[in-house]
């Protein structure tokens, strides 16, 4: 029903007036309808509504376009890349396998597309205990536009993860570094960092033989049969002695290759982080002892190179003996003088102190640079240490040198140097890499044959009849000598705080190996007597471990020496043992 609206209700009085002349005279009358007015404004709105809505339909659509079809990367470009670097594996001497890499996947999170950071944290720390509630929802209650959640994730870990359904999380594919043999020749094999970049050992060391697309695998010099045993009987006496590290090495002397590098305690390369860096520091090659006696050796090699002394001459080692403002004390004091092979056997400071005066500071200095222990190992590891030296060298350091004090140098070292001593005299690099033709055996003379040959009969000696006995393991005719050193401390030594080394080579027919064990710190323990010098805790140590290798490696077993003889009562001919 039409409401019709009037001007005015009331009557009006109209005068007469003349009839019109035409139609267009004619009075009109006008109808307002308010309802219809009121429709009509609303569909206009509509209309302007409809269109605006479409005109920024419209730009949102062509911007979305722009970004799809005119620049596809930008709207990407604060998300993680996917990584697409290989690296070679690594494999020991006889090619099991060291290190590979696998696929995993690594965690991320767009803050800004994440619905609710709390419950998404919560869900998150439910399934991966590892990560803290707190700190995730700290990353995730923010404006950035993605943080790192959790990286190295297993195929079933990013499913369980995939699987809550939480908005602005997702993967990013990439490699990892993986060690199946986990804590064994960690620091030998070093790791990588979460970018596939190696920041330890021989991951460092060949960064750029590993990565690559087509990078051919790496052989080690390591043997993992050898290393294991090593690890395991340098494990045990440290546990035994109390000590508080130790450090074991075995090299070919040969080839330079280093079988076995051990320091102990070690780490798990999977999950370096996690571990203290001390357990990851690599004593065998980095930290740096005064040695002791172990330097003998080279002191006795020393003097017959040079002619200042012959292994027939007696040294009243019997005698007190002064240098300087010090008297020269022996542990094992004699009641008579000592020939050359006696003064190592007995371990006399004494006796070493009278050769060490005949060779001089400056020909002892030569000599130990020739030995490669005046420098860093001219190895490929970086963790080589750089020895302490002496900034004076006068007459008492040349005499305490002589028998292990007052230079301090890494295990490693000296085994090298102890290698070449019994190597025919040449000095052979350690390298970690297998020998092949690309990495061929480079020798340099340091001492004549005829000198290399009566150290190894003097070292056999130290075994059988001195202070090594307990390293003399039937079968390998092992060589070796004792040394035990008091740690510097205050400007003196602490007679408290021994380090204590065996350094030992086999077999005695034709040298082959070099080790040396070396314990920091060990303490004496009950059947010691009260002792905790090298003869009661490195010697028996390194026999224990020749005992279990020398079955494993290729020319370990002793030939023994023979010669022709006539049988006095029978007049036969005969071979009788030399030694």
């Amino acid at each position: 029903m039409i409401r019709r609206a009037y001007k005015s209700r009331q009557p009006v009085h109209v005068a007469p007036q003349a009839a019109p002349q035409s139609f267009s005279d004619t009075r009109r009358m006008t109808v307002q309808d308010d309802e219809f007015l009121a429709v009509s404004e609303g569909r206009i709105r509509i209309r302007i509504g409809v269109v605006a809505f479409l005109f920024m339909l419209g730009i949102v659509l062509l911007r979305l376009a722009e970004i799809a079809l005119l620049s596809p990367q930008d709207h990407r470009k604060f998300l993680p890349q996917a990584i697409t670097k290989v690296r070679a594996d690594m494999t020991d001497r006889n090619g099991e396998l060291l290190a590979t890499t696998l696929t995993t996947y690594s965690l991320y999170a767009e803050p800004r597309r994440v619905w609710n950071p709390r419950e998404t944290a919560q869900s998150l720390a439910a399934i991966r205990p590892n990560l803290n509630v707190r700190e995730l929802e700290a990353k995730l209650d923010t404006d950035r536009a993605f943080v790192w959640l959790e990286r190295g994730l297993t195929p079933k870990e990013r499913q369980a993860v995939f699987e809550l359904g939480m908005p602005g999380l997702d993967f990013r594919s990439e490699p990892k570094r993986v060690y199946p043999r986990g804590q064994l020749a960690s620091h030998y094999i070093g790791f990588t960092d979460v970018d596939m970049i190696g920041v330890a050992g021989s991951e460092r060391a060949f960064e750029d033989r590993l990565k690559g697309d087509n990078a051919p695998d790496v052989a080690l010099a390591l043997d993992m049969r050898v290393q294991f045993a090593v690890a395991d009987e340098l494990q045990k006496s440290v546990d035994k002695f109390s000590a508080d590290s130790g450090a074991a090495v075995v090299m070919d002397i040969k080839s330079g290759e280093l079988i076995a590098l051990v320091s102990v305690p070690n780490f798990d390369p999977n999950n370096p982080g996690a571990t203290s860096p001390e357990t990851r520091f690599n004593h065998a090659s980095m930290s740096t002892y005064d040695l002791g006696s172990v330097f003998k050796p080279l002191t006795m090699a020393m003097a017959l190179e040079d002619g200042v002394a012959n292994q027939t001459e007696l040294f009243p080692v019997q005698k007190p003996y002064r240098v300087l403002n010090k008297y020269i004390r022996d542990d094992h004091p004699s009641d008579v003088p000592l020939n050359m092979a006696g003064v190592l056997a007995e371990s006399s400071n004494r006796g070493t102190a009278m050769l060490a005066q005949r060779i001089g500071a400056d020909s002892q200095k030569a000599h130990l640079r020739n030995l490669g222990l005046l420098d860093r190992v001219p190895v490929e590891l970086a963790e080589s240490a750089r020895p302490q030296v002496q900034r004076r060298w006068g007459e008492m350091a040349t005499v305490t040198v002589s028998y292990g004090h007052g230079l301090a140098v890494s295990p490693l070292s000296l085994t090298a140097a102890i290698g070449a001593l019994l190597n025919d005299g040449l000095y052979v690099a350690p390298t970690v890499l297998r020998r092949d033709a690309l990495n061929p055996v480079e020798t340099k003379r340091v001492f004549r044959q005829e000198t290399s040959d009566a150290l190894r009969h003097m070292m056999r000696q130290v075994v059988t009849e001195g202070t090594g006995r307990k390293a003399n393991i039937p079968g390998f005719g092992v060589m070796g000598k004792t040394g035990t050193a008091e740690k510097p401390a205050n400007g003196g030594y602490d007679q408290k705080r021994l380090v204590t080394s065996f350094v030992a080579a086999f077999p005695h027919s034709d040298p082959r190996y070099a080790m040396i064990v070396t314990l920091d710190e060990p303490q004496a323990i009950e059947g010691t007597y009260g002792y905790a010098t090298a003869g009661w805790n490195a010697a028996p140590t390194a026999g224990q471990v020749i005992a279990r290798i020398g079955p494993m490696l290729p020319g370990a077993r002793d030939i023994v020496e023979t010669a022709n003889v006539i049988d006095s009562e029978t007049g036969r001919l005969q071979r009788e043992a030399l030694r």
